[in-house]
């Protein structure tokens, strides 16, 4: 049993343990106002009533007649008064300390890095090689129906959106505002805010300035960059491989994410004023290599959902904080406790008076 109660009171804490500490500084203030004798007792019950007191004319001499009787019975009031106001501060302070004890231990919630999508919206992109219920569906149309699932899903992440051909430009940035991040995917339009060619190149090296340039806010690994796009040219005026390494050099780590088909074979047939050019796969796949990263291949929209789905598993912040557990409150209990005291000591004081 002792055992059993010496556990129990190990696995209760104290909110504001400072108030236990101010319990001896509470004895000494009531220590003094008993001395001035300005307390009554406890076990006094409180009269609403108003009534005169009579006194015998007398009453001196039989108090000097009973003087040790006298002392006997207010040394015993004294005693049983430090005790009730003892009990009662002690409580008192109990419950201000607010004892508590550990519940269940709450899950953790998964955590990601920040994540930035480099999303390419050349004039390629609307070429229709994939097939949706046996009709052609464009690569945007496919980009932005996965991303759009993707950021319903979200909790808690931070995303940025940068978007490039020619010329890269900020998009969205850093921002756990689901419901603006998918507003400005719908509004993804090819060839109308950056050009109509794509230079993969530039568009690293502008994603590494602007991450840099504003950094992150939350501490623990940096931000990891995805690469979506459905490049055919090996690179332009800086080779892209290089620029990947160098970014990843930094701190950073890139993912790309391959959009369209690989040959010649799904290419539109009857379709006049874009020329069809296959994504080259073997360019991102060194990309991502040299970026630290992988590559994925969005074969459908399927795919490129589960690519951006596992390249957020992948990159988990490792989870060095605390278990979390429920607190189960207590201070009502010292209070109860309190309440009986006083209420004990005033019935028992009623029991005794009767004749």
């Amino acid at each position: 049993m002792w055992q059993s109660a010496n556990e129990f009171l190990r696995t209760i804490h104290f909110l504001h343990p400072g108030w236990l500490w101010a319990l001896p500084l509470s004895f000494v203030v009531f220590a003094y106002l008993m001395y001035r004798n300005q307390l009554r007792p406890l076990a006094r019950v409180p009269q609403f009533t108003a009534s005169n007191p009579w006194r015998h004319p007398r009453l001196g001499i039989l108090r000097q007649l009973h003087a040790r009787a006298a002392q006997r019975q207010m040394a015993r009031g004294a005693f049983f008064r430090w005790v009730g106001y003892g009990v009662l501060l002690t409580c008192v302070h109990l419950a201000l300390a607010q004892p508590y004890r550990l519940g269940r231990q709450l899950p953790t919630p998964p955590e990601y890095r920040d994540t930035v999508f480099v999303i390419d919206t050349s004039i390629s992109m609307e070429l229709r090689d994939y097939l949706v219920r046996n009709e052609r569906v464009d690569r945007m149309t496919i980009l932005k129906s996965a991303l759009t699932h993707f950021i319903e899903q979200l909790k808690g992440n931070r995303i940025s959106l940068i978007v490039y051909s020619e010329h890269p430009y900020t998009l969205v940035p850093f921002t756990a505002d689901y419901a603006l991040l998918k507003t400005q995917v719908r509004r993804l339009r090819p060839a109308v805010l950056t050009g109509r060619t794509t230079d993969v190149s530039r568009a690293l090296l502008y994603t590494l300035q602007q991450l840099q340039r504003t950094g992150t806010d939350r501490p623990g690994p940096k931000p990891v960059v995805v690469l979506i796009t459905d490049v055919d040219r090996t690179y332009r005026d800086t080779d892209p491989r290089a620029v990947a390494a160098y970014l990843h050099q930094q701190g950073y780590r890139l993912h790309t994410i391959g959009i369209g088909a690989s040959s010649y074979a799904a290419r539109e047939k009857n379709v006049h004023g874009l020329i069809y050019q296959p994504a080259n796969f073997a360019l991102l796949q060194a990309i991502a290599k040299r970026g630290g990263g992988r590559f994925y291949r969005a074969d459908n929209a399927s795919s490129l959902a589960s690519a951006i789905r596992a390249i957020q598993s992948a990159e988990r912040r490792p989870e060095k904080a605390e278990p979390r557990f429920v607190t189960i409150p207590l201070y009502a209990w010292p209070l109860l406790a309190g309440l009986v005291w006083i209420m004990g000591l005033q019935l028992g004081a009623t029991v005794r008076r009767r004749p």
